[in-house]
């Protein structure tokens, strides 16, 4: 072999290299935009729901239903109950994000001292006693041991 068949023989292994490293580095950008995705999605799910929900037509179809009306007796208001199931919504996610180590972690301590806070609030707590079952059991295991 002389040295131009070397030379393209490197070349080749080169390129085949820095394709084989752009191929891993693209699956790692397209699992995280779908991640980025995904949480955008759910945020604007959460977003719209607690929009629909905190509405008279909404409640006074919801008092039509024992269940509803169970859970919105549990409060003075239905304000009182739209806020804490946000305020849940919003623990649980962040929950989810600090599992799976998408949050930095220096921000969960936070997090997790509001959501201590929340639960020593009475009404809260009966909220979260009536509705924990509809949660993650991790979740769950987290709120209970505040």
């Amino acid at each position: 072999m002389d040295f131009s068949e070397i030379t393209t023989i490197i070349i080749v292994g080169i390129l085949a290299a820095l394709f084989g490293m752009s191929l891993l580095q693209f699956s790692s950008l397209k699992e995280s935009m779908r991640i980025q995705s995904e949480q955008q999605i759910y945020a604007r799910i959460i977003e719209t729901r607690m929009r629909l929900e905190n509405t008279e037509a909404f409640t006074k179809m919801a008092k039509e239903s024992e269940m509803f009306a169970e859970r919105l007796a549990l409060v003075d208001n239905p304000d009182e109950y739209y806020t804490v199931i946000a305020y849940l919504d919003l623990i649980e996610f962040l929950f989810y994000l600090h599992e799976t180590k998408m949050m930095d972690t220096k921000l969960w301590p936070r997090w997790k001292a509001l959501a201590q806070t929340l639960m020593d609030m009475p009404k809260f707590r009966k909220v979260w006693d009536n509705t924990k079952h509809v949660h993650n059991s991790n979740f769950i295991d987290f709120m209970d041991s505040l």
